[in-house]
């Protein structure tokens, strides 16, 4: 018996009359009572027949009669289980699953609901080359003027008389710690040799040259799962109770629930199961460039020392670089370092090796939805 004929009986037992249902037969009030319930009475020809109101039917035909007003209506579809309650599923959706460059639309009579999508395709992501330019930096003049009691080859350990130049030198004439002449250093000249230390390199780096930035290749999905929803005119409409009538699916479609995240489906009914995503997350990019340390490079200036204190009457000079100082014997000893100037002082680049520049970040999908169907 469907929920169509139980509704019928109790319609028409309620209002008094004898109801026949397969070879039962059901009449009040013998066969309703408070006490007993509803009960069945086997049919017979005579008495039953008479306190229903109607003559017997030769054939069968009062049971012909009950039966098609016991049916109810019928589904104009097609009868599918409930969703499934141990997660909150959808009601049974209309679902296609294909190629996403061609999705099906959902049939007439049905609304489309929403689209999920499957098979993210990640290319790879071609990164230029990082390169790195000529160095950049300044050269600033030697720190340090030392006169050395002996020759340049005797030098180490003797005594040293400081010849320093001013804090944050530029290299322009100077008479500061100047050394007068005929300094005695325990019975021998002050001034032998000068030590003049190498040029200081200062604030050296590379540019990385920024290579071109072009759009990100696109991440297109392989599938989508178009899903549509519709109901026929009376939802629960000649179907079991664990059952509900929804219009027949068209050619290629499925009658699927769905549920957000990744869920297991149904060992029964709605099993077949198929994963699909709400969106993507695209967070690749080309890594900045860098440069290492610097190479190459070199300053180098020119050092001129005289015997008076305004840099014209000159003493000695000699080239000196940030690769090493120099070093000058005096002839003759003894003679007075009155001031100092440097000159020329110039950059010359070297190069930096180059790093960075590959792809990272990934492309991923997100928000995972669980399509159960019908097998």
């Amino acid at each position: 018996m469907n929920r169509w004929s139980l509704i019928s009986l109790i319609i028409f037992c309620a209002a008094g009359v004898a109801c026949y249902v397969d070879d039962y037969v059901v009449k009040p009030p013998d066969c309703w009572t408070p006490e007993e319930g509803m009960a069945p009475c086997y049919r017979d020809a005579g008495s039953d027949a008479s306190d229903a109101g109607g003559e017997a039917q030769p054939d069968g035909g009062e049971e012909e009669e009950a039966s098609a007003d016991d049916a109810g209506p019928s589904c104009d579809g097609d009868c599918v289980p409930l969703r499934p309650t141990d997660h909150p599923f959808t009601d049974p959706h209309h679902v296609w699953f294909g190629p996403a460059d061609n999705p099906a639309a959902c049939p007439s009579g049905l609304l489309p609901q929403f689209v999920r999508y499957a098979g993210l395709v990640v290319p790879d992501l071609a990164c230029p080359e990082c390169t790195c330019g000529a160095s950049t930096g300044t050269c600033a003049p030697p720190s340090t003027f030392v006169a050395q009691a002996a020759v340049c080859d005797l030098a180490s350990g003797s005594v040293e008389t400081p010849f320093a130049p001013p804090d944050a030198w530029d290299g322009a004439c100077t008479a500061e710690n100047a050394v007068p002449a005929d300094l005695d250093c325990g019975g021998v000249p002050c001034v032998q040799s000068l030590t003049i230390g190498p040029v200081q390199k200062l604030a050296e780096s590379c540019a990385p040259t920024l290579p071109s930035t072009s759009p990100l290749p696109a991440t297109p999905w392989e599938e989508v799962a178009v899903a549509c929803e519709g109901l026929t005119g009376t939802a629960w409409a000649g179907c079991e109770m664990e059952e509900m009538c929804v219009p027949k699916a068209a050619p290629g479609f499925r009658y699927c629930v769905v549920v957000e995240g990744d869920v297991v489906c149904p060992t029964t009914g709605y099993s077949e199961r198929h994963l699909f995503y709400r969106d993507k997350v695209d967070t690749r990019a080309c890594a900045a460039c860098s440069c290492g340390p610097v190479e190459g490079s070199a300053c180098t200036a020119t050092a001129t020392v005289f015997k008076d204190d305004a840099c014209s009457s000159f003493l000695l000079g000699t080239s000196v670089s940030s690769e090493e100082g120099a070093c000058v014997d005096m002839s003759p000893k003894g003679q007075a370092l009155a001031s100092k100037r440097v000159a020329d002082l110039t950059y010359h680049a070297g190069a930096c090796a180059p790093s960075g520049g590959g792809p990272e970040g990934t492309a991923a999908p997100t928000g995972p939805v669980t399509f159960c169907c019908a097998p």
